[in-house]
């Protein structure tokens, strides 16, 4: 039986699961672009969507006739290439559920979500790996597939996996809309991760729910998929890729990415605000080495196109004189600096944390939209997100129609509709944080502006109080001192304390430098006073420790999608904040922050 007639076979009419999609998708569009992936000679090839199904269904047929059954908890351990996605599909067609794992997660996470888990079947990059998830396993899975090619006679090969073969004739199962499609795990930033399970209809309607907010993506939109699978979000943006028929382009090394973007030529742009900070640095520094001329030429562009779009954005027509200006600038400078993303970029959306408002306004001078939007683990609808024709800086837009909301009394969102989870993993009680209507606490103080417009104020983990009873959020404070262009990370501390105190990690460049002299700690002390002088005396930190060692996820400061575990910030670096506060407490000079270096 060929491919074409089983999509068209079994075409559903209104798709309602993940593998209903795909045949339709195959069925409408066999022959155009799905998967781009990148050869050794710098060549893209491309994967069309008639081929895209034949090998997941080759896979799903083989993973039945190994033994997998319908509700078996199936984790998958690769980087981002079009195989994870083969095994995605392959998994759901077959009736399993899907757990990613990342590569870069902290070993007892790892651990804590496999014994959660229990899977019976785990898809990995090769044995090597495996052997180094062994140990981890609470039993060995009854199926074990490498990516790549393995001389263990108990680990298949995913390659053999996706041809089909002539004596291969099983049944599939037939999945449900209500089937569980997926297990998913909160980043953990402030505690072990939780898992929340989600459908094939709620997998659905959030890829339909995006969508909708974004008619102009169709079959000739190019896009990266760049961020991690273990994350559920690109999953989404990928299903969406199904819905639409839109090309993927998969990028397997996050750090490729900025010099793959004008080979890719997206419309569009999905990342997170570490990633939009980075690219700014870069373009500074790119600046700085020119010369002096070119330097005032370009920032003489940037403060043009800052003021045009400010103007845009307050509906205030630029007159003449500004609009002229800002064509010249366009010409010359602007445009060539916007094709370090490629030529056809139309909006970049932004999520997973907030974004600094002076970062989305220099982003825009330059003429790249960034747009924000908003969801948290337990709600696989996003909230709330701008759009092209409708945003406002400073939101995270407007809600969704899938989504309820309401403020509560204290100021925190509360959220309810057909995208909220049902309860964490293992936790039946449905008592930590549902009201009795159904509305779920998102954890996040909120405000609904006249027009409409969702507007975060802080996160009620994060915020605190300090021992004179004022009450802080610590992300603005933290988005002023990230201005600063070598400060890579910014963590505001003070619950309980006198005054707040803030621990900074510096570039690369810089970290790598001797033992940072007197001078350049007088300067950071300089620049974070400038950079906070905006703020009321008791938000600004009274002193600062600049650590050498970056954050990272390994090192266990950033989940892995690049939050802040702040719990395990301070606690790994309590001696030297105590060491701080106890100089702050002898120091006879309280006008200006106290600087100090961590070895």
């Amino acid at each position: 039986m060929t491919l074409l007639f089983y999509a068209t076979s079994k075409m559903p009419a209104k798709p309602n699961t993940v593998p209903d999609w795909l045949t339709l998708r195959a069925a409408l569009t066999p022959n155009k672009p799905a998967y781009w992936r990148r050869l050794a000679t710098g060549e893209w090839s491309n994967t069309n969507w008639g081929t895209v199904a034949d090998k997941v269904h080759a896979l799903s047929a083989h993973l039945v006739g190994l033994g997998l059954r319908s509700g078996d908890h199936v984790a998958i351990m690769m980087p981002t290439v079009q195989e994870w996605e083969f095994c995605h599909l392959a998994v759901l067609a077959a009736g399993g559920v899907i757990v990613g794992l990342d590569a870069h997660d902290a070993p007892e996470n790892i651990q804590h979500i496999l014994q959660m888990v229990e899977p019976q079947a785990l898809l990995v990059e090769s044995s090597e790996q495996f052997d180094l998830l062994a140990s981890l396993l609470p039993a060995a899975p009854a199926i074990i597939i490498s990516r790549e090619a393995t001389a263990s006679s108990r680990i298949k090969s995913l390659q053999n996996l996706l041809t089909p073969l002539a004596e291969i004739d099983i049944t599939l199962p037939t999945v449900k809309p209500s089937d569980l499609a997926t297990i998913i795990f909160t980043s953990g930033s402030t505690g072990r991760p939780k898992g929340i399970a989600y459908t094939h209809s709620q997998l659905c309607l959030a890829g339909e729910a995006i969508l909708s907010r974004f008619p102009s993506i169709n079959e000739d939109a190019r896009f990266p998929c760049w961020l991690p699978l273990s994350n559920l979000f690109q999953r989404i943006i990928n299903l969406c890729a199904i819905i639409r028929g839109t090309q993927s382009y998969f990028v397997e090394s996050p750090r490729d990415i900025a010099k793959l973007l004008p080979e890719i030529r997206p419309e569009f742009f999905v990342g997170v605000p570490r990633f939009y900070e980075k690219l700014y640095v870069g373009i500074q520094s790119e600046i700085t080495k020119r010369p002096w001329i070119l330097r005032k030429i370009v920032n003489s562009a940037w403060i043009i196109g800052n003021r045009f779009q400010e103007m845009q954005r307050g509906l205030r027509p630029p007159s003449l004189a500004v609009r002229a200006a800002h064509y010249l600038a366009e010409t010359l400078v602007l445009r060539r600096i916007r094709g370090m993303m490629g030529p056809d970029l139309k909006f970049m959306v932004s999520g997973s944390a907030p974004m600094p408002l002076w970062l989305l306004e220099k982003m825009h001078g330059l003429g790249w939209l960034i747009i924000e939007a908003y969801g948290i683990s337990e709600c696989i609808v996003p909230i709330a997100n701008n759009t092209l024709e409708s945003y406002r800086f400073g939101s995270v837009g407007k809600p969704l129609s899938e989504n309820e909301i309401k403020i509560a009394d204290d100021g925190e969102l509360l959220v309810r509709g057909p995208g909220v989870f049902k309860g964490y993993l293992g936790d039946t009680s449905r008592n930590v944080a549902f009201e009795e209507d159904g509305y779920f606490h998102t954890g996040d103080y909120a405000q609904l502006d006249a027009d409409g417009f969702l507007s975060l104020t802080g996160r009620k983990s994060e915020i605190f109080k300090t021992s004179t009873g004022r009450r802080i959020a610590p992300v603005p404070v933290e988005a002023c001192i990230k201005q600063l262009p070598y400060v890579e990370h910014v963590v505001l501390l003070g619950r309980n304390r006198p005054v707040p105190v803030a621990l900074l990690t510096l570039q690369t460049e810089i970290q790598a430098a001797p033992p940072l002299p007197s001078s350049t700690l007088q300067s950071i002390v300089a620049d974070v006073e400038v950079a906070c002088s905006s703020l009321p005396a008791y938000q600004r930190p009274a002193g600062a420790l600049v650590i050498r060692s970056a954050f990272s996820i390994s090192g266990g400061e950033l989940t892995s999608n690049l939050k802040l575990k702040r719990n395990s910030i301070e606690e790994k670096f309590l001696t030297n904040i105590d060491a701080l506060y106890d100089a702050l407490a002898h120091s006879t000079d309280h006008s200006h922050c106290l600087v100090q270096e961590v070895p």
